[in-house]
């Protein structure tokens, strides 16, 4: 009996060896085959824009295949689940936003915060109201709060989908304001750009990163920021708080990986995604998208900005009724 249990202690003790081992071994070859990255909007987006960046500089430090692919549906509950039945590995990277925590409070995906490590977060990006200066038939803040009082329901704020971070910014704005909206989602800030160019709605919630091309051809314009101060890049467009609107709204992007990631392989990819954030290229990116350098948050940081942010969406979600209380 005695020689049984040493057999088994024996045999459990080579196998925890073994698996030890094998995890090291990964960890110090990672990466040795294709990265799939993926977003949850659609290509041309703040996101889009934002994931490609990081990842072709990745790629050429790396030398490995790195795709990135566009996961609609849900405000990334489509991305999340898929996530979720992949390996924790490091192999299978996603691209997060605010947007993914609302998601996740809705109860609309498999995955909860506690399934997610993060790796950065690259993006804190201002929130306003773009208009089209050829197209749109309210060309101020004032002459669009005032057409939404005379026609209730009527004026069209065009969002990436309900219950992301650009539906709650109109949603917090109209509530301000005292108007009643409608909210008309899109897939992505490319096709949203594309409506508010077709006045398709009046006005779009968009981000300077999403939209500074179209700005230079002086095809959009912001109409309202939801930040502190006016940004230099939209010099005429006032704050929502100078107006007397108390609302605020960014949005942040940023990396993560599946709970269970081997600890070496996290520390790698959270090494290499750095060191790309504080390069000279990435660091233009941001200045020319109206994002300060603080933008970037490094590893635990990064994962208690989200711990922090986690009940704050919880809340929200739960004023929208999307949350029973």
């Amino acid at each position: 009996m005695k020689s049984l249990k040493l057999g088994l202690v024996v045999a459990l003790a080579l196998g925890f060896i073994w698996q030890s081992a094998a995890t090291v071994l990964a960890a110090d070859n990672y990466p040795d085959k294709q990265i799939n990255w993926y977003i949850h909007s659609s290509a041309g987006g703040g996101t889009d824009i934002f994931t490609r960046g990081v990842a072709e500089e990745l790629r050429e430090m790396w030398g490995v295949p790195i795709v990135v692919s566009s996961m609609t549906g849900g405000s990334g509950a489509r991305m999340l689940n898929f996530m979720m039945e992949q390996p924790a590995d490091g192999y299978t990277i996603v691209s997060l936003t605010n947007s993914n925590l609302a998601t996740m409070a809705r109860k609309n995906t498999t995955a909860t915060r506690q399934d997610l490590v993060g790796i950065a977060r690259g993006c804190y990006d201002p929130q306003a109201f773009m208009f089209s200066p050829k197209a749109s038939k309210y060309k101020t803040i004032q002459e669009l709060v005032a057409a939404a009082k005379a026609n209730p329901g009527k004026v069209k704020i065009g969002v990436t989908s309900i219950a992301s971070v650009d539906h709650v910014a109109a949603y917090l704005f109209a509530k301000a304001a005292g108007v009643e909206v409608e909210y008309v989602p899109f897939s992505g800030g490319g096709e949203l750009v594309v409506a508010v160019l077709g006045d398709v709605v009046d006005v779009g919630v968009l981000n300077p990163s999403e939209v500074m091309g179209q700005v230079e051809a002086k095809n959009l314009d912001a109409m309202v920021v939801f930040v502190q101060e006016r940004l230099k890049a939209f010099p005429d467009a006032p704050t929502a708080k100078e107006l007397g609107y108390d609302v605020e709204m960014n949005t942040w992007r940023g990396i993560g990986v599946k709970k269970g990631t081997p600890e070496a392989i996290v520390k790698k990819i959270r090494d290499a995604v750095a060191k790309i954030m504080a390069g000279e290229k990435y660091q233009k990116y941001l200045a020319e998208n109206s994002m300060e350098p603080a933008s970037v948050m490094n590893g635990e940081q990064w994962d208690a900005f989200m711990d922090a942010e986690w009940p704050q969406w919880v809340g929200i979600m739960t004023d929208l009724g999307y949350v029973k209380k």
